[in-house]
């Protein structure tokens, strides 16, 4: 009994929705599944073109037509110098640049034989493509004729083993207001030198801008967001020392997150900054003037997210997250302290509703700093904190702040019962996480703080380290037994993948 052909009865708009997740030499190849899917591939809304990896059909298959072509005609253009047969065989990695770039010479006949706008465009490419004008061509072509809302360029170059280069070096030197599109919203640039604002002259609808191992000095990148009116997004990873300070004087910008970066001062100022992102960053905590009293979401954390090459994302090179947090919270000014920059906000935390930090819960100095936060937090929602022990770091706090630590009149593991409670625990908080467990006894109190104090607690988790011990687990067992303040409060326990080997001496529950 025959069955039907569910995917050949969906409609192009359909079929080209599907086709559109895919990277734009696969799309192309659609054509050789069915006679159906032929022409589909004409009206992706995205096209990604990373050249590497990409292998060369058959003749028989090649997929890719010329645009001068009949579509009944047999595609032409070729993708590589080897060929992929039938059985999938890899090509031949003898000259991989040469590869790469048969690939990026052929992206404009693939982009004058799409047939519709593109929502967005990424191009991966090498820094011949940038020095003979294609560069320029293709940002023209993709903003005047196919109105694209996202564009993202990567230089390829350094990233292979066979073409050393250094890091940054490709200067973007474009025509002014090149970027300057009605319809364009998102840029994206990865290894490039941006040593001019120029192409960003009048970008008065871009409003996502990422900058990526980008060499670019602070002078040029406060002019860009300057000249980027409706500037909404700022990202900026691993510059070189060229970036000195961030300054942002802004009334648009919501988001900004900065990683990787040595800086020497951070300077934040714009009503409407919602969100801030700091991964392994190093500059002086107290350097960091901000105003945003609208600030709903502070993330500050110690492990870089994307890869970079610098040497001082070692956790021993980056600044603590207990400074910064100490400086944000006036913790280390004097009580009469008046501050002599108007920008600076007397409690950045007060409007904050989501917090995501790094911490030591063993550290006394670091829990006293978490103590002070969510005193300011007068409308967190949601806290996720992530331990980070280091027995050098643990006796350095120590030493340096022994006459904190010998103030308290209480052993250190009482410190959350004899704190007063904070209204984000009474009133706002409502999930917490909690990573990088072990269930030792200076850990173990925020948890039972939150359990008994958190009125309006629904869930509570807790992720357990790898080197999880038999008595820190039967200790984070016993947090479920604790009586509850909150009656929907669900605890969830995440443990280690090696549970059943660590409680393997008679202790597994």
């Amino acid at each position: 009994m025959a069955t039907d052909d569910f995917i050949s009865n969906l409609p192009d708009e359909v079929l080209a929705r599907i086709i559109s997740g895919l990277p734009a030499i696969e799309a192309i190849r659609t054509t050789i599944l069915s006679k159906r899917l032929k022409d589909v591939w004409r009206n992706v809304f995205r096209l990604d073109f990373d050249p590497k990896g990409v292998k060369k059909l058959s003749p028989r298959k090649q997929a890719v037509p010329a645009p001068n072509q009949r579509r009944s005609t047999v595609p032409v253009i070729q993708f590589g110098s080897n060929v992929c047969h039938d059985d999938g065989d890899d090509f031949d990695d003898t000259d991989k640049r040469e590869e790469i770039a048969r690939v990026v010479k052929n992206i404009d006949n693939v982009l004058l034989s799409h047939e519709r706008n593109l929502i967005s465009c990424r191009i991966v490419h090498l820094s011949n493509s940038y020095r003979n004008g294609d560069l320029e061509k293709w940002i023209k072509y993709l903003t005047s004729e196919k109105e694209v809302q996202e564009l993202a360029f990567l230089c390829d170059d350094y990233q292979h083993e066979f073409h050393p280069k250094s890091l940054f070096g490709l200067g973007l030197n474009l025509p002014s207001g090149i970027f300057s599109c009605r319809t364009l919203q998102s840029l994206e640039f990865t290894n490039y030198d941006i040593r001019f604002h120029r192409p960003f002259h009048h970008c008065h609808n871009l409003k996502t801008l990422k900058l990526y191992h980008c060499d670019i000095s602070t002078e040029t990148l406060e002019a860009i967001v300057s000249s980027c009116g409706f500037m909404e997004h700022l990202s900026v990873c691993s510059s070189t020392s060229s970036l000195k300070q961030v300054r942002i004087f802004s009334q648009t910008v919501k988001t900004v997150e900065l990683e990787s970066l040595d800086l020497e001062g951070i300077y934040l100022s714009t009503q409407s900054l919602g969100a801030l992102v700091l991964h392994s960053m190093k500059f002086p905590a107290k350097s960091m003037v901000i105003h945003a009293p609208n600030l709903r979401v502070f993330t500050a954390t110690r492990k870089p997210i994307t890869k970079n090459p610098y040497n001082f994302t070692r956790p021993s090179k980056q600044t603590k997250i207990a400074e910064i947090l100490e400086y944000c919270t006036h913790l280390l000014t004097p009580v009469n302290y008046k501050a002599n920059d108007p920008m600076e906000d007397p409690n950045l935390f007060k409007n904050l509703r989501e917090l995501t930090i790094d911490l030591d819960l063993n550290d006394r100095r670091e829990m006293l700093i978490l103590c002070i936060v969510l005193q300011r937090c007068l409308s967190l929602h949601q806290l996720e904190i992530n331990i980070k022990e280091s027995r050098s770091e643990i006796e350095e706090a120590t030493r340096n702040y022994s006459s904190v630590n010998n103030r308290l009149p209480y052993r250190e593991t009482k410190l959350w019962e004899q704190r007063e409670l904070c209204d984000c625990i009474t009133f706002t908080l409502r999930h917490v996480s909690i990573k990088g467990f072990n269930g030792k006894d200076g850990e173990m109190e925020f948890p039972r703080h939150l359990i008994t104090k958190c009125a309006k607690l629904e869930r509570l988790e807790i992720w357990c380290n790898h080197d999880w011990s038999s008595e820190g687990g039967k200790a984070t067992l016993g947090l479920l037994s604790l009586p509850r303040s909150s009656i929907d409060v669900s605890i969830l326990l995440k443990p280690p993948p090696n549970l059943l080997v660590v409680l393997e001496d008679g202790s597994q529950p």
